[in-house]
């Protein structure tokens, strides 16, 4: 998708664009045939539950607003937490710049579909499907003692030349590697296993609908979070996520298991009524990463510009992957338009463009991600202490977390901070740099009214999860 996307934004901008992909291509066959046939092994998360935020969905909506009315066409989910939130709590309190917290999503087979059919009808891009890659190609000599890249020597050994290679392969991204065999420095890795497993199923109604949202869409239950996230042409996913070591909670990827220890948290058990359209996928070994391309001041190689996943992943549960991918090719694109021009070529010196494309990744995405490693760890040692049996150790990142959710369920200001976050529409810093809005939060939370959603401890889990049939 962010590659997709990307291609798009730059061919838009007069730039001849180019497009390798490994995998065959979408087909025009339609959403449905996408869903079950559509084989993308470049995407080991492709049928993993996927959600576009509010801010991927604004990028789209600004930038490529005929894809948008594409996923429409096609059975996008049009979702607005804010509008479903007041529903419950101030049913005349909705605004009219609330809409910015709406969402256009869908499954990502039938988001990268649309995409991918609009992308093949793109003036100025180039698509070559089933076409592998084996390395960059480097100029000899390069910028002083940096590599300089001018293109990619593909499988069989054809070599295809560009002003500016960008790597959108995802988060088993091969550049590092292809970097250091044409000599460039190893890039400054970051990385850790985000510590979490995923046991996913996807349904679908007979009517078109999705299920209602009785609870948060990510509720945490001590060891395990109940995940819920409705999709596109009245199909939805239900994920339970454990930490990848808890290997007696392993058993949930039998359906049976899977199924009770839904049906024992009463506010999502309904989620379950539907049509199952898969088995239990699972995924893990999940890692939050991120590279940084300039080292003592200097990049590693120039005329190369990594984005999304393949300069930084994160555990996937908050779904902020496709919507920062989406940024990050907004950004290359505004980063070339200020240094390059529109003119089609990119022809400037290349070491200040990649220094510049490092320092904007870094300063406007960088605490994006940095924001979810820290929820991500939070999560994950309450996790790893209650499983173990011992006491939790206070926390203010998962405290403040968990008091913004509960005090959301019930007031309309926090609702909009907790929108605000989850949406990727300002940062927690900017939220709760407000005057007064932590208080606020801390004090709704704090005022026993916020509901508490019943879900099994953990012994009662252990035993859902072990029962015999029947």
């Amino acid at each position: 998708m962010v590659g997709s996307a990307a291609a798009m934004l730059l061919a838009r901008d007069g730039h001849q664009v180019t497009v390798v992909d490994r995998d065959s291509g979408p087909g025009p066959e339609g959403v449905e045939r996408a869903w079950g046939g559509w084989k993308r092994q470049a995407v080991s998360q492709f049928h993993s539950p996927h959600l576009l935020l509010a801010r991927g969905t604004q990028v789209l909506q600004t930038e490529l607003p005929d894809v948008v009315d594409a996923l429409d066409a096609h059975g996008a989910l049009r979702f607005n937490p804010v509008a479903l939130g007041l529903a419950r709590i101030d049913p005349a309190g909705l605004r009219p710049e609330d809409e910015r917290f709406t969402m256009v999503t869908g499954r990502r087979p039938m988001l990268e579909w649309v995409l991918g059919s609009c992308l093949a009808r793109e003036p100025g891009v180039t698509v070559r499907r089933q076409t592998a890659i084996e390395g960059l190609v480097a100029s000899p000599g390069g910028v002083g003692s940096v590599p300089h890249v001018v293109g990619l020597r593909l499988a069989g050994g054809e070599e295809l030349t560009a002003d500016l290679v960008i790597d959108a392969t995802g988060r088993r991204s091969p550049t590092p590697a292809w970097l250091q065999a044409i000599g460039a420095r190893a890039p400054l890795e970051a990385s850790e296993d985000s510590g979490f497993a995923y046991y996913s199923r996807f349904f679908r109604s007979g009517d078109g609908s999705v299920p209602p949202f009785l609870a948060p869409g990510l509720t945490p239950f001590g060891t395990i979070s109940v995940l819920c996230i409705p999709a596109d042409n009245g199909t939805w996913s239900v994920t339970i996520y454990a930490l990848s070591r808890d290997a007696a909670l392993r058993g949930v990827r039998d359906v049976a298991a899977f199924e009770r220890v839904i049906r024992a948290c009463p506010a999502h058990a309904h989620w379950l009524e539907g049509e199952a359209i898969t088995d239990i996928e699972v995924m893990a070994g999940v890692t939050d990463r991120d590279y940084r391309f300039v080292v003592d001041g200097e990049p590693v190689a120039t005329g190369i510009a990594t984005i999304g996943d393949a300069w930084a992943c994160t555990n996937p549960s908050l779904g902020r992957g496709m919507s920062m991918g989406l940024m990050h090719a907004a950004l290359v694109r505004d980063v070339l338009r200020a240094v390059a021009g529109s003119s089609g070529g990119v022809g400037v010196d290349p070491r200040p463009l990649a220094l510049e494309l490092d320092a904007r990744t870094h300063g406007e995405l960088g605490p994006w991600h940095q924001a979810t490693r820290r929820l991500d760890r939070a999560r994950a040692t309450e996790m790893g202490a209650l499983v173990a049996g011992g006491e939790l150790v206070p926390d203010p990142v998962g405290n403040i977390a968990e008091a913004l959710q509960a005090a959301a369920f019930i007031d309309s200001a926090a609702l909009r901070y907790q929108a605000e976050l989850q949406g990727c529409l300002a940062l927690p810093s900017e939220v709760f740099g407000r005057p007064g809005a932590l208080d606020h939060v801390l004090a709704v939370a704090g005022s026993g009214a916020a509901p508490v959603f019943p879900g099994p401890d953990r012994a009662q889990l252990l035993k859902l999860v072990s029962a015999a049939p029947g």
